[in-house]
């Protein structure tokens, strides 16, 4: 009986310890939540994170760099074939044809071998009428974030003895359709940092992350001021009786701007009753290309009440109109904002860490963060 008795004893100290243990383990453990838009730069953040603070990239995944960069460049190009119709009046007859086909969809190029597709792209970016349009339109509303950075090189990048970067896989675009996770240390803590799906299909599903979220990096994109919403993003209506009845031809309805959209999501995350106690970090992500477009699209046109003139009044209007979405019950409420450019590694660490730093430190310790 006293042997029993020792061992119950000795068992209940091991459990005590490992529920010491985990106690002390979730007391470290800071559970941060990526919140955006669609293509705000969420993902990005966290690709920054796996390479600051992990071992980077998997070999599965350098792998298939290949087959996302090309879709990557179809849909580049998709935009700048529809930007060519609306903006070049006059396109060369040999050159038509290539652009209507691009400018139609991305669904002909399916079966097409690697090195066929190779010879469409180069020989479609040697066009003098795509030329002329990128010349001319740098910075066309619709034209992918990424298109700079991958126009130069792509001969060097499409090549299947290529090994890309880093860099290279930070500027792909793979719209999140799933919750990612990753858990990193941090100082004397550990970080798992959440990232949804920033599509409006996909938001209804972020509630199930929103527990214990002791962080909000809600992250919006500065560049999207004069960009509006996909159709696929828009929510589905009903079909009404009079809607059937109305002519083919009637005008489309005008899509949301994609800044507007950001920002008022922005308000409603934090009128969250899920997210009242947690801290919010404003990333206005994107600067670089916000710097570029603002003299070709000025801001005013497409955000009314802006009356500044420089790139430094703009950015701080752009603070300011995300900052008035807060209720007047939380006009005293901290928020925390930095500007931010996601692909670039230097820019994403200092901002990460000062978040990290100063609103952590500061206001969570309940969540063990001294």
């Amino acid at each position: 009986a006293i042997r029993d008795i020792k061992k119950q004893a000795a068992r209940s100290t091991i459990i005590d310890k490992s529920l010491l243990k985990e106690k002390n383990d979730d007391l470290s453990r800071v559970k941060i939540l990526l919140l955006g838009g669609a293509d705000a730069g969420k993902s990005t953040i966290l690709k920054q994170m796996r390479i600051l603070h992990m071992s980077g990239f998997s070999d599965e995944e350098m792998h298939s760099f290949h087959k996302h960069l090309r879709f990557n460049v179809f849909q580049i190009f998709h935009e700048v074939a529809i930007g060519v119709q609306e903006c070049i009046t006059s396109i060369a007859e040999n050159e038509k044809h290539l652009i209507y086909r691009f400018a139609e969809g991305l669904s002909w190029y399916m079966g097409l071998d690697d090195e066929k597709e190779n010879d469409i792209l180069l020989s479609f970016l040697e066009m003098k009428c795509v030329l002329s349009f990128m010349e001319q339109f740098p910075n066309y509303s619709s034209l992918p974030d990424n298109a700079h950075y991958y126009f130069p090189k792509l001969a060097t990048l499409l090549s299947p003895e290529y090994m890309p970067t880093s860099e290279d896989i930070l500027h792909l675009r793979i719209p999140t359709t799933a919750v990612n996770e990753i858990n990193f240390s941090f100082a004397t803590s550990t970080i798992r940092l959440i990232d949804v799906g920033g599509q409006r299909t996909y938001r209804k599903k972020w509630i199930h992350c929103f527990d214990g979220v002791a962080a909000v990096l809600f992250v919006a994109s500065m560049a999207a001021y004069d960009q509006a919403l996909d159709e696929v993003d828009v929510m589905i209506k009903p079909v009404l009786h009079k809607d059937l009845l109305s002519p083919a031809h009637a005008d489309k309805p005008k899509l949301p701007n994609r800044l507007r959209d950001s920002a008022q999501l922005f308000g409603e995350m934090l009128r969250s009753t899920f997210l009242l106690a947690s801290a919010f970090i404003l990333f206005l992500n994107k600067k670089d290309l916000f710097a570029k477009k603002l003299p070709v699209h000025p801001l005013n046109k497409y955000i009314s009440g802006y009356t500044g003139r420089n790139t430094e009044q703009a950015s701080e209007y752009l603070k300011e109109y995300f900052l008035k979405r807060k209720s007047k019950k939380d006009k005293d409420r901290k928020i925390y904002s930095h500007y931010t450019c996601a692909t670039d590694t230097k820019n994403v660490e200092f901002v990460f860490k000062a978040a990290c730093d100063i609103v952590l430190t500061k206001n969570l310790n309940s969540s063990g963060i001294q």
